[in-house]
């Protein structure tokens, strides 16, 4: 189903993009990798991660939930102990799972529990510190790659509960990891989400926390591995569509904006659109009409991701981004000019202007078409604004 982490052959291979990540990972980077909700960067990450190259093994970790800096250490050190990382590492280097419970017994006040850690002194607090004890006492003959998946939420939640300084230090400490020569040779970070950290760190005045760290985008794919990719959910769907390349083309036109998830849900309403009137020979009105069934009451939650980065906006924020994207909803493109004086109005006087338009281009809702000129990046999110955004958000 769309939307969903895809692994084996249910994966479409984003080339390009894992090239650009091995080939920075083998110049020994630490790396933030920029990408929007619903680009496919989790299913990428997860790939890498069991497909590794012959010198490195992948420590996958989703970081969401995590609130406070004890948390996310807390939650590196259960993940080092999850069945997927047990078995890549007794795949990729034969050690095994009492090897590593060995190794994290000798931390001190921790002692394995279940799937996890405990900390048998309650007032112990994990570090950054404790994660370079044990990359160290590893001891692994690969290189150990740790992925932070939505990152950025841990900072945003860190600064809500503890403030600027909290972040600060937190910050710090990552950096500290990152920077430490010696560690480097066992261990790199792929800090990646949803959110845009350059411009959160930006927002919180602590760019020079990630200086450091390589940034690296996901790209769109391009219209032939757009049609490929029609053909891909063709096949790993054993559907009976037949779609002409003529058809396929009309289909990429109608997303334009060539992230795989877009494509598949006008494939998925498609496809049941055909079966429903019992023609497998789509035409390009058939795929109006799919398109059309996107915006039906079944189907919006495909775009309930769009609301639930708006709402985490501060009040006036939000407010800010709002107006201008209803100004661009009723045009084909909007100046920068333009936002400009929409932010200039004195309700929008202590709003950070250029934190709101910064998130509005990393979380996909626009791109800039030609210097200082925005559009929305999909005709999707255009028509779904028009109908749905005053009663969505």
């Amino acid at each position: 189903m769309s939307g969903q982490v895809v692994f084996g052959k249910k994966y479409f291979e984003r080339h390009k993009d894992q090239q650009k990540v091995w080939r920075y990972l083998d110049r020994g980077a630490h790396i933030i990798l920029l990408a929007p909700r619903r680009s496919g960067k989790t299913s990428m990450l997860r790939h890498l991660e069991q497909n590794p190259k012959e010198d490195y093994i992948f420590l996958y970790t989703m970081v969401q939930s995590c609130t406070t800096e004890q948390a996310f250490y807390k939650q590196i050190f259960d993940q080092l102990y999850d069945t997927d990382f047990i078995k890549n590492l007794e795949k990729n280097s034969q050690k095994s799972k009492e090897w590593l419970s060995s190794i994290l017994s000798k931390i001190d006040n921790i002692s394995i529990a279940g799937s996890g850690i405990k900390l048998t002194d309650k007032t112990r607090h994990i570090t950054h510190q404790d994660l370079a004890t044990v990359i160290r006492k590893l001891q692994l003959d690969k290189k150990l790659v740790i992925v932070f998946d939505e990152y950025p939420d841990v900072i945003e939640a860190i600064h809500e509960d503890g403030g600027l300084t909290a972040v600060k230090n937190f910050m710090k400490n990552t950096r500290t990891l990152c920077q430490d020569t010696s560690l480097n040779e066992m261990v790199q970070f792929i800090f990646t989400g949803s959110i845009g950290l350059d411009s959160l760190a930006n927002r919180l005045g602590v760019s020079n926390l990630i200086n450091d760290q390589e940034k690296l985008s996901l790209s769109t794919l391009s219209q032939s591995n757009g049609l490929a990719f029609i053909d891909f959910l063709n096949d790993k769907n054993d559907s009976e569509l037949n779609i002409t390349p003529d058809v396929a083309l009309y289909m990429l036109e109608k997303v334009q904006w060539l992230m795989p998830y877009y494509i598949e849900i006008l494939w998925e309403r498609l496809e049941d659109h055909c079966l429903e009137i019992e023609n497998l020979n789509p035409t390009c009105s058939d795929v109006d009409t799919a398109y059309t069934a996107l915006f039906d009451q079944a189907y919006r939650s495909n775009f309930n991701h769009w609301v639930e980065r708006l709402n985490r906006l501060e009040k006036s924020e939000k407010a800010l981004a709002k107006e201008f994207l209803h100004l661009l909803a009723q045009s084909e493109q909007v100046s920068f000019n333009d936002y400009f004086n929409i932010s200039q109005q004195e309700k929008y006087q202590d709003t950070n202007h250029g934190y709101v338009i910064n998130c509005l281009e990393h979380d996909g809702y626009i791109f800039e078409s030609e210097p200082n000129t925005y559009r929305f990046t999909s005709p999707l999110l255009k028509d779904w604004w028009n109908r749905y955004a005053n009663r969505a958000l």
